[in-house]
């Protein structure tokens, strides 16, 4: 998870320094524009070269991300690797020097833009090293090649006049030793030093982006500790709960068991279908499943002379019986209400309220009927019955398989919810390894 947050961080600021990029190559064809008509007077021809040059370099990190992410549709996207953070570093560097050397020496702080692009990355000491390297490198590549190549600077290039400037070998001849280092005291160390101070807050603003990376992972990972911390409550008190329940009947625990695989396999089977993909995410799917075993949590409360009768109930048994679904209801808003997950605990509500209620409305306890009923509780119903016919009770030997498939596939819109059935029908083998355990 950590690392997951560290990439996302990477890929954004990837994503940003792209979109940068590509906005210095649009700023260099409105710059071309101006000198075109005479608002700047850089000597046309190196600024057609150097702009559309900048222009292209500008495309190449949009380009590769097209092409990789969105032709290849690669599974990784390009904005993730490292190599791409480099090239795009490396791209901006280059794109800056020649505009400097296009504009002499006058656009020099543009040095900066480099460094606040790196100050979008995780803090790393080797970046920030080379980063400021280059920086200083450039400031002087500038300078001497706006001396060189630039526009002509009277302050830069005396004693030459413009005429004479127009010749490079002049240019070269004027730079002597003496003016060389003239030239590095005048021009270069007054920007090294304005470029330091703009690299030392773009630095600051790479470490605080680190620490603000670091502080997030942190209050994840407790986050994390947490949830992990509540489920396995969770869990331990459904466990419980269960162990309770066989306590009582060794059957019923046994039934509590199955019809967790049976709630299993159809839940994830009815993940593969468009009408369910999108309410059984994993969280939801991962809620019906353990909520599972609480269906009959109710029980607790129903008399063992019933819960263990050996013959048919009668009608005023059966009707003691019932109350399990409610009692279960009870039971989970009072036991699960303190931890905290308030969706798992609406899920194992419906679960153990609604999993004896029918698709005609003929249920019970509260005679709701199809998609009135909530789908954990149409789940459960299936596997509640299938395994109910297939088991053998104190008042019953077990139903042959087979007869037990008929028996949901005819009750299908009258008992079931009839678009489940058609995915029970689906996972019939499955099903029959689990009873055959």
């Amino acid at each position: 998870m950590n690392s997951q947050l560290y990439k996302y961080a990477e890929k954004r600021a990837n994503r940003f320094n792209m979109i940068c990029i590509l906005v210095i190559g649009i700023l260099g064809l409105v710059v071309l524009l101006l000198n075109e008509v005479g608002v700047f007077t850089a000597e046309k021809l190196m600024m057609r070269l150097a702009m559309i040059e900048l222009f292209i370099h500008s495309l190449i990190p949009l380009g590769i991300y097209i092409v990789h992410d969105k032709l290849l549709e690669k599974e990784i996207s390009v904005l993730e690797y490292n190599w791409f953070k480099i090239l795009i570093i490396i791209i901006s560097y280059y794109s800056i020097l020649e505009l400097n050397i296009a504009f002499s020496f006058h656009a020099i702080l543009v040095l900066s833009i480099p460094t606040l692009l790196s100050a979008q990355y995780k803090n790393s000491k080797k970046l920030t090293v080379l980063t400021y390297i280059f920086s200083i490198l450039l400031v002087i590549f500038s300078i001497y090649g706006s001396y060189i190549f630039g526009m002509y600077d009277a302050n830069l290039l005396k004693p030459l006049t413009s005429a004479e400037a127009e010749d490079v070998n002049n240019r070269l001849s004027a730079l002597t030793f003496k003016r060389f280092i003239e030239v590095f005291f005048h021009y270069c160390s007054p920007n090294i030093i304005c470029i330091t101070a703009i690299d030392f807050i773009g630095f600051s603003i790479t470490k605080r982006n680190s620490i603000m990376i670091e502080e997030q992972v942190m209050l994840n990972n407790k986050v994390q500790d947490e949830i992990l911390a509540k489920n396995h409550l969770q869990n331990s008190v459904i466990e419980h709960l269960a162990d309770i329940i066989e306590s009582r009947d060794i059957e019923t625990g046994e039934h509590i068991k199955r019809t967790k695989k049976y709630v299993s396999i159809l839940v994830n089977k009815m993940r593969e279908d468009p009408k369910y993909n999108n309410i059984l995410n994993d969280k939801m799917t991962e809620y019906i499943i353990n909520a599972a075993p609480l269906h009959d949590i109710g029980k607790i409360a129903v008399s063992d002379l019933i819960l263990c009768k050996p013959g048919k109930l009668t009608d005023e048994e059966f009707d003691k019986m019932k109350i399990h679904t409610t009692k279960g209801g009870e039971i989970i808003k009072s036991i699960l209400n303190d931890l905290g997950d308030k969706e798992f605990l609406n899920v194992a509500y419906d679960v153990a309220m609604y999993h004896h209620e029918k698709w005609n409305g003929r249920g019970y306890p509260e005679g709701k009927k199809e998609e009135e009923i909530p789908l954990p509780a149409r789940i459960m119903a299936i596997a509640d019955v299938f395994d109910a016919l297939v088991a053998e009770r104190v008042y019953k030997k077990p139903m042959p398989v087979d007869d037990a498939i008929n028996i949901i596939i005819k009750d299908a819109g009258t008992h079931f919810d009839p678009n489940i059935v058609e995915i029970f029908k689906t996972v019939l083998e499955d099903f029959k390894k689990v009873q055959a355990e």
